[in-house]
């Protein structure tokens, strides 16, 4: 799924380095996006975490976003955290998209594309979570 994956240590983390093509590239970014405008503009941003969590879910669509339109494959670089904004994106994505009625082939195609993805995304986060627990262990 994610082609020429390696996990690099980055100050003091393990990040995750793979080429992704622009169809992946803007199926991430469309649904974080989307995972933005509903999560945030539905309800307030009242505690301090919202906030956080909204600069990092809005940092991760811009850098994931910096290549759209850009065909062929593109760079992606994720840590534990980013995976995991990126599980909740996808997963509430494709629970609130995924509808019976019409929905554009491109639309069937991007969910199709986030269904798939969810599973590698916890097999990588996991990795990503036994190397941090690695770094860690070595900095000691």
């Amino acid at each position: 799924m994610f082609e020429d994956l390696h996990l690099v240590a980055e100050d003091g983390r393990a990040v995750a380095v793979f080429n992704a093509s622009l169809a992946l590239r803007t199926a991430l970014a469309d649904a974080l996006g989307w995972h933005v405008n509903r999560r945030f503009q539905a309800g307030g941003l009242d505690e301090a975490e919202a906030v956080l969590d909204l600069r990092a879910t809005g940092a991760l669509a811009d850098r994931i976003d910096g290549y759209r339109g850009i065909e062929g494959m593109a760079p992606v670089r994720l840590n534990a955290d980013h995976v995991r904004l990126l599980i909740g994106a996808a997963s509430a994505y494709v629970m609130e998209r995924d509808v019976e009625s019409y929905q554009p082939p491109e639309e069937r195609d991007r969910i199709a594309l986030l269904r798939g993805l969810i599973d590698p995304l916890f097999d990588l986060v996991a990795d990503l979570d036994r190397a941090d627990d690695v770094l860690g262990a070595s900095s000691l």
